[in-house]
């Protein structure tokens, strides 16, 4: 009788226009396996792809039209929000995290665990200094990765494979400073009418304070509601920044029957879908690409857009997942 190795593997992949990821595998030793791909741009995770009896399941989205030469932030995925979230401070839009080249420091792996992990490494660089200042010091690691026969804590989830994005901000400088910052991850629906997104119990997203960033008024004071259902659906445009959520989300595709699971330390969730006429205006976005997609970003904002305090030689680590049952 022939038997199936479980195998781990990473190697240097080519996307776009010449431009690098690396590729981490895991086969779990049944028939199965899952790969994911992380750009050195950006530290950009482009795919999480699980692959069963020949069929491929993506687990992340990445619009047709992103642009993949390494001059813009790619659209999908899951691009690394950092150190300033939208427009909610001095920056550009997002900070620099997502549009700056970083280092890969290593590759590390256990097959008796059937994981698989690449950190890459971010540092001042002349983006950093324009935006955020000369005198700001810091490290910036995120280790990718890559598991089998892993399970989340959620309540009912079985083992599965499972993608883990550890993030750890290191104050080196001598001067305290703020940040805010997100995972912008864009996973894939068959039809937005048939997407929600929701928490797992006891958890619930009934009753949680959001900052509706579509509404009328100046403060953002102004635009905190209360979310009155414990599922989130999709009829219109929606960007809206959940405050001190639940650990466990998942987004549920009614249709395909796709149940994709975040597990989290961040505090905040960012649930955005831009509709039609936001679609349309986008150049890198297609017209009804809309209907295939939506971000669920687990986030660090608050009210005030000054989340999280590092002091001088202080760590800053947060850490999610995702999965699917």
């Amino acid at each position: 009788m022939s038997t199936i190795e479980a195998r781990v593997g990473a190697e240097i992949v080519k996307y776009g226009k010449d431009q690098k990821a690396v590729r981490l595998t895991v086969e779990d030793g049944k028939g199965a396996k899952a790969f994911t791909e992380i750009a050195f741009y950006g530290a950009h995770v482009l795919k999480f792809t699980k692959v069963s009896n020949g069929k491929e399941t993506p687990m992340l989205w990445v619009s047709k039209k992103a642009v993949l030469d390494g001059t813009k932030a790619i659209r999908g995925g899951i691009p690394v929000i950092f150190p300033q979230f939208g427009p909610l401070g001095s920056m550009k839009s997002h900070g620099f995290g997502r549009i700056s080249v970083w280092d890969l420091e290593g590759i590390s792996s256990s097959l008796l665990k059937k994981e698989i992990s690449a950190t890459f490494r971010l540092t001042e660089n002349e983006l950093s200094k324009k935006m955020w200042g000369e005198s700001v010091k810091f490290i910036y690691d995120l280790k990718v990765t890559l598991k089998a026969d892993a399970v989340t804590s959620a309540a009912g989830t079985k083992p599965d494979f499972l993608l883990e994005l550890e993030s750890t901000v290191t104050n080196t400088g001598d001067e305290t400073f703020d940040l805010t910052c997100a995972m912008h991850s864009y996973f894939p629906i068959s039809d937005i009418t048939a997407a929600s997104v929701s928490s797992i119990e006891p958890g619930t997203f009934k009753g949680c304070k959001y900052i509706d960033q579509l509404a009328e008024g100046k403060e953002r004071a102004d635009k905190i509601k209360t979310q009155e259902s414990e599922k989130i659906i999709f009829d219109k445009e929606t960007d809206s920044i959940y405050l001190n959520v639940p650990k466990h989300l998942q987004v549920i595709d009614s249709k395909t029957g796709l149940r994709i699971i975040q597990e989290t330390n961040y505090k905040d969730a960012v649930i955005w879908n831009p509709w039609i006429n936001k679609a349309k205006a986008m150049s890198d976005f297609g017209d009804e690409e809309y209907k295939e997609m939506v971000c669920v970003e687990v986030a660090e904002i608050g009210t005030k857009g000054n989340a999280i305090e590092v002091k001088a030689g202080e760590v800053s680590k947060r850490t999610f997942c995702i999965t699917s049952n």
